[in-house]
């Protein structure tokens, strides 16, 4: 298992559900990484694999709204590694609110994390890959970007964002060999829509995810890897000929 042999990359978001599952797999393929997310020290998977694993897994924790984060991010992965061929930006939140009663507040700081933190992250590591010739940067974006759903306008705009960032920065960036592509899961089942139910007041859980199976043609969630696996590919040779592309992987949510 060597689709990533050689290749250095960089996961945000590196501690959640989905994360901790990237951070492995692209080991497992042959991948060094440095992993990053909020907490200051790393867990689970991620703290095991830099113990199992020093010289393959580092991490840099911190608030990627701040640039001194994002600097601190890049350095780590120079420091330790050499270079950078893959950046996955696979962090961000969810605020669901009817579009009337979300605060600006609320807009500016799903904006800030969502949107903002990857354009700049992206920027500064892009220009390391530009010197190498080469590189792949994939954004973790939703299917909330392509479509509209009650509720979720700032969070929509946010990913929407994302995933015209992806187009853009492909344009831009095809000069310098570097592919950019972004992924739009449909619901995944890590705590993340956990939170969102309970900090709706949603109590009957069960049949609130029920509902959301039925959204997808596959009548189910997604597991965390099977969106790993598609930045799997976008991260390898495997995709040299994509990029600019806007990805569903949604068990058929957006061909209802």
């Amino acid at each position: 298992m060597s689709r990533l042999k050689n290749k250095v990359a960089i996961i945000t978001g590196a501690l959640g559900g989905q994360g901790q599952v990237a951070v492995r797999r692209f080991v497992e393929e042959g991948a060094k990484v440095l992993a990053s997310d909020m907490a200051a020290r790393p867990n689970g998977e991620v703290a095991a694999l830099i113990k199992a694993k020093p010289g393959k897994v580092a991490y840099a924790g911190g608030d990627l709204r701040d640039p001194k984060v994002i600097q601190k991010i890049l350095k780590a992965a120079l420091k330790h590694f050499g270079r950078v061929d893959v950046l996955f930006n696979n962090h961000g939140i969810m605020v669901g609110k009817p579009f009337l009663d979300t605060t600006a507040e609320e807009l500016d700081e799903l904006l800030a994390v969502n949107l903002r933190a990857p354009f700049l992250l992206s920027q500064a590591v892009a220009r390391v890959m530009a010197k190498q010739g080469k590189g792949s940067i994939i954004h973790n974006s939703s299917v909330g970007g392509i479509v509209g759903f009650p509720t979720m306008a700032a969070y929509g705009a946010s990913k929407g964002g994302l995933a015209q960032l992806a187009r853009s920065m492909a344009s831009d960036l095809a000069g310098f060999n570097i592919r950019v592509n972004a992924i739009c899961p449909g619901v995944v089942d890590t705590a993340m829509p956990r939170r969102y139910l309970k900090g709706n007041g949603v109590e009957d859980q069960a049949g609130a995810f029920a509902q959301m199976a039925a959204m997808h043609l596959v009548n189910r969630l997604a597991e965390p890897i099977e969106i790993v696996n598609v930045a799997l590919f976008l991260a390898s040779d495997e995709a040299s000929y994509m990029t600019g592309a806007v990805i569903p992987v949604d068990g058929g949510l957006t061909a209802i």
